[in-house]
């Protein structure tokens, strides 16, 4: 039997509605990753329908971009009107994927203004306060902005309210703590953990796509679909909060599509047909409808690669949704998927190539280069 004060709160994050990818179509012409995040997003709500929660948190990208499709919006509306209309308090803070940077660009959060119980914040750090079974409880939430600046004052300004009974802090970025949980997007923002280890009940992350407790109250609920093969072997779903006396967290999976690699298979001093024949034993009795597949080969001549018979290995995937082979002169699996890493927070990288070059009026280069750079970044095309 739960006590009557005992506050419950459904946190999810990293839905990227409009998130397309591999061009697999179904008859209606719709992409299939496509489906699958609408998928994700609308079991994450039955369930969320299914538990009543007294609060829900979503921890940014929402949508995957600046202006996603009519459809996408069509998906994020209904959805979150199932809960309006539930009475639940929805809490929806943007991420660095939807806001854009330049200020003559309007937030698509505006549309959800209208809705009851609905707090979408974006552009600015609110705080929202909720009366709730007798408690009072302190929502402050800090998206993402379009200053880095802005962004890093806002969450260093925002402290827990003494006179509240539950202090939540809802963000969005890469914390650095023993490790930085970093995404390798060019606009994603660093947060040190000083800055959210500042007495909160509880800390709602958005942005790192795998479910991480930093600490047993600061929490990254991760995305709620597989968005690479870098979260091949990542559970999906969301949080479930249970504030009282203490703070307990549940993490609740949900389905998603199967994410499957293959390999790294050892191509050296084989002949194509060896090549062609391990790749076979390496699968036998395996059923890959549906899945999406990588093949890894390492210590592959690049002479050997080229004569390799690419549709016969294909057809050995043909019930998969997407195939892919990744191949490497190397002997490391690393060397195969090097082409995959991203350089992260262009703004730092730019700042450090700078400060190594002796020039003149530093300053004044540093923050021209800036200002294009974040003009640059600013819009998805």
């Amino acid at each position: 039997m739960k006590e009557e004060s005992e506050i419950r709160i459904v946190h999810f994050a990293d839905t990227h509605l409009g998130y397309s990818a591999y061009r697999k179509i179904d008859s209606d012409g719709i992409n299939l990753r496509e489906k699958d995040i609408y998928k994700a997003f609308v079991e994450t709500v039955n369930r969320i329908v299914d538990i009543r929660p007294d609060i829900v948190i979503h921890a940014g990208d929402l949508f995957d971009n600046v202006r996603p499709t009519n459809r996408a919006i069509s998906v994020a509306l209904e959805q979150i009107l199932r809960l309006s209309k539930m009475g639940i308090p929805t809490i929806i803070i943007a991420g660095n994927h939807e806001t854009p940077k330049l200020k003559g660009t309007g937030h698509i959060f505006k549309l959800f203004e209208h809705l009851e119980n609905v707090y979408p914040i974006y552009n600015k750090a609110e705080r929202i306060n909720l009366e709730i079974k007798g408690k009072s409880i302190a929502i402050h939430t800090v998206p993402h902005c379009r200053d880095r600046d802005e962004f890093m004052e806002s969450l260093e300004s925002a402290l827990p309210d003494p006179s509240a009974d539950f202090n939540i802090l809802v963000t969005h970025g890469a914390v650095q703590s023993v490790e930085v949980f970093k995404m390798g997007e060019i606009n994603e923002y660093i947060i040190p953990l000083s800055t959210i280890t500042k007495g909160f009940d509880y800390v709602a992350l958005g942005h790192y796509h795998g479910f991480t407790r930093i600490r047993n109250n600061i929490v990254y609920s991760g995305s709620t679909e597989k968005m690479s093969f870098n979260e091949i072997n990542e559970e999906k779903g969301f949080v479930i909060v249970e504030l009282s006396k203490s703070v307990t967290t549940e993490f609740v999976q949900i389905p998603t599509r199967k994410m499957l690699e293959i390999g790294p298979i050892d191509c050296k001093d084989l002949k194509p047909r060896e090549i062609l024949n391990t790749i076979k034993d390496s699968i036998a009795g395996r059923d890959f409808t549906g899945c999406i597949v990588r093949l890894l080969l390492i210590n592959i001549d690049p002479s050997v690669y080229k004569s390799l018979d690419m549709s016969s290995i294909s057809s050995m995937f043909s019930k998969a949704m997407h195939f892919e082979v990744r191949h490497s002169a190397g002997k490391t699996v690393d060397q195969v998927i090097s082409s995959e890493v991203v350089i992260s927070d262009i703004l730092t990288e730019f700042e450090k190539f700078i400060d190594k070059r002796n020039l003149k009026d530093k300053k004044e280069f540093l923050a021209l280069g800036k200002k294009y750079l974040q003009e640059a970044e600013g819009e998805d095309t």
